[in-house]
């Protein structure tokens, strides 16, 4: 059976789909996720900035205020989203991984991921780098190379793509 794609069209099988594309180096993964986790913080750190700046001095809340940190997790992980999923899909790659050459694809055959496996890779990214990514580092490190979530890999870019 033809495999189509969400608008009916079939899809080209790709030549290279016997085997899948090897990852990225480790550096170059994890180099790719701390610029876009530092973007991310940047832009939560200066929507909260902004948010206290357009106050006026008698109303400025304090440090400890719901609603200052909900404006700051929301534009954190609303800018990590685009960042991770829409350039993603329109670019297959995020500002990270564009700065150190790297790329988004499936593993299955190279090709470009779908939405749900770049949403997929952005919620078990973020779980990863905020949970076990830690714990691992707290007991010692660990020699164990980045993972590929939802069926998406980080490789090397290359001149071609």
């Amino acid at each position: 059976m033809e495999s189509k794609d969400l608008f009916g069209v079939p899809r080209r099988p790709n030549p290279d789909a016997a085997t899948a594309p090897a990852p990225a180096s480790t550096g170059r993964r994890y180099g790719a996720a701390a610029i876009d986790g530092t973007l991310a913080v940047i832009c939560a750190a200066m929507s909260g900035l902004v948010y206290v700046l357009s106050l006026p001095a008698s109303e400025a809340p304090p440090l400890t205020s719901g609603n200052l940190w909900l404006r700051v997790l929301v534009a954190g992980m609303g800018l990590s989203l685009i960042n991770q999923v829409l350039l993603g899909l329109l670019f297959r790659c995020s500002v990270g991984k564009l700065l150190v050459g790297t790329r988004v694809v499936r593993m299955a055959d190279g090709g470009r991921p779908r939405l749900w496996q770049l949403l997929g890779r952005w919620i078990g990214g973020i779980t990863y780098g905020l949970t076990i990514l830690p714990i691992g580092f707290f007991l010692g490190g660990s020699e164990a190379p980045p993972l590929d979530f939802s069926g998406v890999r980080i490789v090397k870019a290359s001149a071609d793509s």
